[in-house]
């Protein structure tokens, strides 16, 4: 399969969300990275729960305020910002350089507004191509009308979150999953690594990225393209919550028909 566009969730996958916790440490203190686990948590949960469209600045800010309410309205504000800097993984950058040098064109598929997401690359220097919004169809991931952004002939999708894998590839596009450790998606993906830079090494100049197919951890689920909202959303909840039961073979150094 060659491919000419590779498109990178952006939080927790470029950008190490994890990471803002020191930053949350003049606010909160030592309970700073619990925090930040509650404040994701309530961030993820109102895209998928609230039925109304709200920009993700905003999604962020009521999402603070619930975990927070005690905060002034001054700090969190200040607070909010920082979801503007956050720290890139240590091999971000070289993965994005390795695909400009293979001549395959780079973009950010993300939850967050326009401006977040440039204002974002920008603060730890990430240079991509393009950049795709949820924004852009006033829904959030996992709505099939997000991954629709792509063209998912062409396309190949890169997420540490194993929901959002999940739900790109029941929206019909190729998938690789960063597995860190965190819960897996419930359809195994199309490539499994365990870091960017793995990642960047299965890329060839002039080949794009090839990949060795794996097999569905639940053979009675089928792959489906245009899956309704609650749908998505459902088996993306719970395919976070199951355990790898599968292996996914990923052929860095091989070319595959």
């Amino acid at each position: 399969m060659r491919l000419e566009l590779v498109a990178f969730d952006l939080y927790g996958t470029l950008l190490d969300v994890s990471g803002l916790a020191k930053r949350l440490e003049p606010y909160a203190g030592p309970q700073a990275a619990d925090l930040l686990s509650n404040w994701r948590k309530a961030q993820l949960e109102r895209t998928w729960r609230e039925k109304a469209y709200e920009p993700f600045d905003v999604v962020t800010a009521r999402a603070l305020e619930e975990v927070a309410p005690r905060l002034d309205a001054q700090t969190r504000q200040r607070m909010c910002e920082t979801w503007l800097s956050l720290p890139a993984f240590p091999d971000a950058r070289t993965a994005l350089e390795s695909l400009r040098k293979a001549r395959v064109r780079r973009a950010v598929l993300s939850n967050g507004t326009p401006t977040m997401i440039r204002a974002a690359l920008a603060a730890v220097d990430l240079d991509v191509d393009e950049v795709f919004s949820a924004d852009d169809v006033r829904a959030y991931k996992p709505d099939p009308s997000v991954y629709a952004l792509l063209d998912r002939e062409r396309t190949l999708f890169v997420s540490a979150n194993g929901w959002d894998a999940e739900g790109a590839k029941r929206s019909g596009l190729t998938v690789a999953w960063i597995d860190r450790g965190t819960p897996p998606p419930g359809l195994a993906p199309d490539l499994r690594v365990h870091s960017l830079a793995e990642f960047a090494a299965a890329v060839w100049r002039d080949q794009g990225v090839r990949v060795v197919k794996g097999t569905e951890l639940d053979p009675n689920t089928a792959q489906t393209p245009g899956m309704t909202r609650a749908a998505a959303i459902t088996h993306a909840r719970a395919g976070a919550e199951k355990i790898w039961a599968g292996t996914v073979i990923i052929h860095a150094n091989a070319r595959t028909g």
